[in-house]
């Protein structure tokens, strides 16, 4: 196996030492001096004339060391691009606003770009205009292909520069997949990373992409070559040990959910600097079996703990971990020195899939973007995620006021100023007796409400998008399946749509209806006025409050009353989710997809919100996805797994747990092997998700203290992992909370 140590520290240089203010300078400066031309030109031929300039002019950077080809040029640029970079993005023809559109965010059709090759969804898309009548698809399906002829000639460039270094090899993979079919596993691995790094470095701004089931994907090819004595096991992971660098080697520094302009690269300079792209693993095939093989295990052993990218995502099955102990051992040995993986359990989210009417052929195909949300694979549609409908120039002036976007929550601060609300019109109450049950009844009023509202305006969207289904084209439609079968873009002509509905701060709600379950109703320890008054003066002169509220015992303690409302509420949450969702999913294709998924949501709107029952106090954060809030698993990791137990294994599709471990509970082969056990049991019994940060909390505070002595420690943000040192300190306290 070739020596990659030199990749290795390259790759991890460019996660650490990279200038905070580093540009992807070839990227600006083209699309600056274009950025007003071509406005005749329909959306699709704007868009394909602007890419095929920028991959004719870029740079085509390779190195000696190189076993796959694809870099990218950034540095700090000069004063005065500077200033041209300021005045860039506020003009009003700056192409990412308008031309290059959202091309992330999602999963594109990498089975069928390997086993057809580049050229055969230029055939693809050739067919179809062949069959074209109207002048839209035509023009879209033009536009398609000249796309592709774009990546193909900065294939055969790059394939020179490469030949120029010396690399043989690398440059005959890049012509011959810039014409054909790919045949071995390195040239099907070299053009999966060419269109990756061309999304992730030229287009989408937070890519955010999912780059398939490559272990099952190129298992084909890899056991073709390994056969025929192409390739060994070692060649093998080199390639994908240097795939792997090439991830990181195209990210900026610092984090983007909560930090700024002042502390991280943005994506406005890095298209991709704190972007994860998921890569997945394992799982079971389309007949419910094992799709483990030995490319599942190189993949795995080939995660560098010190990368933020790719995020590796598990899909657990179960009795996984006995079937396939080896490799189960690698991942979990990984799990405790990396915070870049991830493990989800496929039962669960077949069954909560079948519950919402997905058939099981569907279902099976089931990915992760984003911050943990899932997608049905490349031929479903993030309605968030794609061009909006105001942009396929549709929609009358009074539509435009109407459509909303994007709904996140049904008030400004989420589920606990909806219970809130709740509380105060119940305490208002004096004629008759009111008892948990009403808060219940009208907090999920208020949810169904919102539900209501939230399917009716995501319909009005879809509904405008398909008026006009080719009048854009995006970087994706070029690798989908259905855009290039169709001519129609995928946002407007995918098989599955959806939109998430999340039960944010969940773990906050489901203590506040503990709390006042236990004081209010049960213990009669207080009336509801009084727990009120105390929440609204933030407890300041109702210590003795304070102290009942905190005493109750919380979601991660598995206590019973704990458990009880945790369960009640999650599951009554789902059910309306999925009830709701069915007619548009029957009529439209169209569903909403139920999780707990508050990204650092739980830190922005907790900032800005009062006190809440479970004692939290006013302006600190909420609880986080579906972790419990922070000092509430008194009973360790046995209560903390025993209460997520309490969530329904048929209704949630996303839900990130963030498991803070201590390594020092886990060091040695023991404590390896406990925390095998204990972490396959968990999905054995039920349980959906987890991803790990094995740091402690004194180690992080001492980070604090000397950032440029620990610049090796990563952790575990949300959907993403950070180089600690580099996130804004709001954001590392809470970090250190949770280890706490």
């Amino acid at each position: 196996m070739k020596d990659l140590k030199i990749n290795v520290v390259e790759a991890e240089s460019a996660l650490t030492e990279k200038p905070m203010l580093a540009t992807a300078s070839e990227r600006f400066l083209i699309l600056n001096e274009i950025k007003s031309e071509y406005k005749d030109l329909p959306h699709p031929l704007r868009f394909s004339r602007y890419l095929s300039i920028l991959l004719s002019r870029v740079s085509t950077p390779v190195e000696k060391y190189d076993l796959i080809a694809g870099r990218y040029v950034d540095r700090v640029l000069t004063e005065d691009e500077e200033r041209a970079f300021a005045e860039y993005i506020k003009h009003p023809d700056y192409p990412g606003k308008e031309v290059i559109l959202s091309s992330g965010h999602c999963s594109y059709s990498w089975e069928t770009l390997v086993n057809e090759g580049l050229c055969g969804l230029r055939k693809r898309a050739e067919k179809t205009l062949a069959a074209a009548e109207s002048e839209d698809k035509k023009i879209f399906l033009r536009a398609m292909l000249e796309v592709h002829r774009a990546i193909a000639d900065y294939m055969l460039r790059y394939a020179d520069a490469a030949e120029q270094k010396g690399l043989v090899a690398v440059a005959n993979d890049l012509r011959k997949t810039a014409s054909e079919r790919p045949e071995t596993f390195r040239e099907a691995l070299q053009l999966l990373w060419i269109v990756t790094l061309i999304n992730c470095a030229y287009v989408t701004e937070n890519p955010t992409l999912t780059v398939g089931r490559l272990d099952k994907i190129l298992y084909p090819l890899y056991r073709a070559d390994v056969e025929g004595g192409r390739l060994t096991r070692e060649e093998a992971k080199a390639l994908i040990t240097d795939y792997y660098c090439k991830h990181n080697l195209i990210m900026g520094r610092g984090e983007h959910q909560v930090g700024d302009d002042q502390n991280s690269t943005t994506f406005k300079r890095i298209l991709n600097f704190d972007a994860p792209q998921y890569l997945l693993l394992a799982g079971t095939d389309e007949n419910g079996e094992s799709a483990v093989s030995e490319l599942t295990e190189l993949f795995a052993e080939c995660i560098v703990p010190s990368f933020k990218n790719p995020v590796v995502v598990v899909r657990y099955f179960e009795g996984m971990d006995k079937a396939h102990p080896r490799l189960w051992r690698t991942l979990t040995d990984k799990a405790l020195k990396s915070s870049s993986l991830m493990f989800y359990n496929d039962n669960s989210m077949l069954k909560t899939y079948a519950r919402i009417g997905i058939p099981e052929a569907d279902s099976r195909k089931y990915e992760h973007f984003g911050c943990n949300w899932p997608s049905l694979g490349p031929d479903s549609v993030w309605i968030q995620g794609g061009p909006k409908a105001y942009k396929y120039e549709v929609l009358s002036e009074d539509e435009k006021k109407e459509l909303v976007p994007f709904m996140r929550m049904n008030t400004e601060h989420g589920w606990p100023e909806d219970l809130i609300i709740v509380l105060r019109e119940l305490a208002e109450i004096t004629d008759r007796e009111i008892s948990i049950e009403d808060v219940y009844n009208g907090f999920f009023e208020r949810m169904s409400d919102f539900i209501d509202r939230k399917l009716s305006q995501i319909s009005r969207e879809l509904r405008a998008r398909q008026r006009k289904p080719s009048a854009l084209l995006t970087f994706r439609d070029c690798f989908a399946e259905c855009a290039t079968d169709s001519g129609e873009c995928i946002s407007a002509n995918a098989k599955y749509y959806y939109e998430l509905q999340s039960f944010q701060m969940f773990a906050t709600v489901a203590d506040s209806f503990t709390v006042v379950d236990k004081l209010v109703f049960t213990d009669k320890r207080l009336t509801l006025s009084e727990l009120l008054e105390a929440v609204e003066c933030d407890f300041v002169g109702y210590e003795n409050i304070l102290a009942l509220c905190r005493s109750v015992e919380k979601y991660g303690s598995d206590s019973a009353l704990s458990n009880y409302h945790s369960k009640r509420l999650s599951e009554r949450a789902c059910e309306l989710t999925i009830e709701k969702s069915r007619p548009y999913l029957e009529r439209e294709h169209l569903f909403l997809v139920p999780c707990m998924q508050s990204d650092t949501w739980h830190l922005k709107n907790g900032e800005t919100f009062g006190a809440t029952p479970d004692g939290r106090r006013a302006h600190t954060p909420f609880s986080q996805n579906t972790r419990p809030s922070n000092g509430s698993c008194i009973n360790g990791i046995t209560g903390l797994f025993n209460s997520m137990l309490s969530l329904p294994a048929d209704g949630l599709l996303s839900g990130a747990l963030n498991l803070d471990i201590n390594p020092a509970d886990y060091k040695g082969e023991d404590g390896h092997a406990l925390f095998s056990l204990l972490l396959g049991n968990y999905f054995d019994r039920g349980g959906l998700h987890a991803q790990v940060t094995a740091v402690g909390a004194d180690t992080l505070i001492e980070a604090q203290r000397d950032p440029d002595a620990h610049r090796d420690i990563r952790v575990r943000v949300t959907g993403y992992s950070g180089v600690f040192v580099d996130i804004c300190e709001r954001l590392q306290n809470d970090i250190i909370e949770r280890l706490k």
